[in-house]
């Protein structure tokens, strides 16, 4: 650890008003032994200010920059943690040095002109106001692109929708995890003891709740999403009042779920209001239909969603509330697990309701009514968000721009600008991604760096992976493959793309497969498409020549096509189930567009099985 130096003089301070009095007699003729003894100032001082002036190096050893360029120095790195690049220790001394040789000075005490760690340590403790070391936490790209532009617009937005509408009216949701994990924590061990542990239960699991609350501080009961088949009386019993409990096969929340959420915790508690009011939370595609926008417009409930990669500035509960929410469950997670829970290896789910209602006690109101502040929401006031946006420009000091000569200014700015170039754009070109190879391998063997070669493909034959079979008549018949069982990777989902389409050549396809024969013409251009959409479209496999057509609900735009996902055909039933697969589908390959569709009652082994009119499917085979 660095030095902490400690001078072992005592030197007097003289305020500099005393020492310009007593200069001020020397200037009237006084001596400086006479004007020394009258102000009780020291002889030496005296002589050295008169001779020298406020010129006088400070006492102790010499920094080797000056104090403008130190300044300037704290200025830029101020400006890179505003823009989501803070520098770390090492990299301050890589930015010295570079400084350094860029000015043609050499430091004797430095190693190649490299500061060292007592450098950091020191230059810290100079300038402890402006900095401090701490740690950072990580954000996607996407969301440090959010600029003033976006910002200034939401709010134009904002001021329109909000005006005079009562804070009790407006309501921000969100959803969050509880995970069964209580987190590291701060023991007393043995001195020298690198890995100290304790024993107690924790696994990665999580249960997804929707917390909400409105902006005069009222927090609405939470709604519980558990990953299960079905839902069991005890898994409900303990909880909050007027808490709801839902389960999904992943565990989080979907359009089914969400629906039910408004249907019995928002709309309940916002139809007693009187005016119009508003439901604030990010515009996930699961968190959009026409019915659920409808019920809401029978009882004068709109829809406000928060810009896109946001919600860490524009969230009320991520903002202010999540945070200590998190740290109550930990502490109480952490208590059951030491005390009644110690042998239970994850958390039952007849358990979790009586965790979540202690949790749920420790939410204050205080802290909400922070989180709609600090978002600038209520009371209206852009100026809160783009006060943590960062600077656009670099920008100096007054004394900076006139102490510090243009050519140190110039270099390190070069230095700076330099550094968050690569940290920015990078210094690597991007390579293009492999296209995975799917290989097949028996169970126990070993793998080798062929199977992954593609065979070569004669051009004077078609491409097929199993062969022809020709028949009596001479003509080549196609022989189709079976299917292979879902890999382990895809253990999650009952229906990949992959199956369907990487694997998906000529010779699988029988006469019965080819979709050319109807009419699968693009959607005409005049049909606009909106999120939530179902829609017939075309997937070709690797020749391009033939294609299957599947089911898929669209999610959101992208240029030139949809984020579509996909739904599977359940065998001898017209009848779908949505899948995990999300996939881009071109504009063109859009074939029709469908009609609303209805929830169909079926076996308990599908979830979320839906069915359209005959009508909309009449003519078309639909994997």
């Amino acid at each position: 650890m660095p030095r902490k130096y400690q001078s072992l003089m005592k030197h007097k301070t003289y305020s500099p008003e005393d020492i310009e009095n007593a200069l001020q007699l020397v200037n009237d003729g006084m001596s400086l032994r006479l004007a020394a003894e009258t102000t009780g100032i020291s002889l030496t001082v005296l002589f050295r200010r008169k001779k020298f002036g406020n010129t006088l190096k400070q006492k102790g050893g010499q920094t080797v920059l000056s104090s403008e360029e130190e300044k300037l120095i704290v200025n830029r790195l101020q400006i890179c943690s505003e823009w989501g690049y803070p520098i770390d220790s090492f990299t301050l001394r890589l930015l010295v040095k570079d400084f350094l040789d860029r000015k043609g000075k050499n430091v004797k005490k430095f190693k190649n002109n490299l500061p060292g760690k007592d450098f950091v340590y020191s230059f810290l403790q100079r300038y402890k106001v402006e900095l401090s070391h701490r740690l950072c936490q990580n954000i996607k790209r996407s969301r440090a692109e959010i600029s003033e532009e976006v910002i200034n617009d939401y709010f134009d937005n904002l001021q329109t929708e909000l005006k005079d509408v009562p804070a009790s009216n407006i309501v921000n949701y969100d959803e969050t995890n509880l995970a069964d994990d209580p987190g590291r924590k701060k023991v007393i061990t043995r001195r020298g003891h690198k890995y100290p542990e304790r024993v107690i239960n924790s696994t990665k699991t999580s249960t997804s709740v929707i917390f909400s609350a409105s902006g005069d501080g009222t927090i609405l009961p939470p709604y519980v999403v558990y990953k299960a088949q079905h839902l069991y009386e005890s898994w409900r019993e303990g909880g909050p009042d007027n808490s709801r409990y839902n389960r999904t096969k992943s565990g989080w929340f979907d359009l089914f779920t969400f629906t039910d959420w408004v249907e019995t915790v928002a709309i309940p508690y916002l139809r007693r209001l009187d005016g119009v009011k508003y439901l604030i939370g990010d515009n996930l595609a699961s968190h959009l239909s026409i019915d659920m926008v409808k019920k809401c417009e029978d009882n004068n409930i709109k829809f406000i969603f928060l810009p896109k990669n946001s919600t860490h500035l524009t969230q009320p509960l991520d903002v202010a509330f999540f945070r200590p929410l998190k740290m109550s469950w930990r502490k109480i997670l952490e208590e059951w697990k030491i005390g009644p829970g110690r042998y239970e290896a994850t958390i039952p789910k007849d358990k979790f309701p009586s965790l979540l209602k202690k949790v749920f006690e420790t939410c204050k109101s205080e802290n909400v009514l922070s989180g709609f502040k600090k978002c600038g929401i209520i009371p209206l006031d852009r100026k809160k968000l783009l006060d943590r946006l960062p600077k656009t420009s670099f920008t100096n000091t007054p004394n900076q721009s006139t102490n510090t000569s243009e050519s140190s200014v110039q270099e390190i700015d070069d230095v700076f600008k330099e550094l968050l170039k690569n940290l920015r754009q990078g210094s690597d070109v991007l390579k293009t991604r492999k296209r995975r190879v799917k290989i097949s391998v028996e169970a126990g063997k070993s793998v080798v760096a062929k199977d992954f070669e593609e065979p070569a493909i004669p051009q004077s034959q078609p491409s097929t992976s199993t062969g022809t079979v020709t028949s009596k008549k001479g003509a080549p018949k196609t022989r189709k493959k079976k299917r292979s069982a879902p890999s382990s990777e895809d253990d999650s989902s009952d229906y990949s793309l992959q199956d369907s389409d990487d694997d998906f050549s000529i010779s699988e396809l029988d006469e019965d497969d080819d979709q050319s024969n109807i009419n699968t013409g693009t959607l005409n251009t005049q049909v606009s498409l909106f999120p939530e959409d179902f829609v017939v479209v075309k997937v070709f496999g690797k020749t391009q020549v033939k294609c299957r057509l599947y089911v898929c609900k669209v999610k959101d735009y992208e240029e030139g096509g949809y984020i579509c996902q996909f739904f599977k055909k359940i065998p001898f039933a017209k009848k779908f189930v949505p899948t995990e697969e999300e996939s881009f589908v071109r504009k063109i390959d859009v074939v029709k567009k469908l009609g609303l569709p209805v929830t169909a009652s079926g076996s308990s082994r599908y979830n979320n099985m839906i069915s359209f009119e005959e009508d909309d499917l009449t003519g078309l085979s639909i994997y």
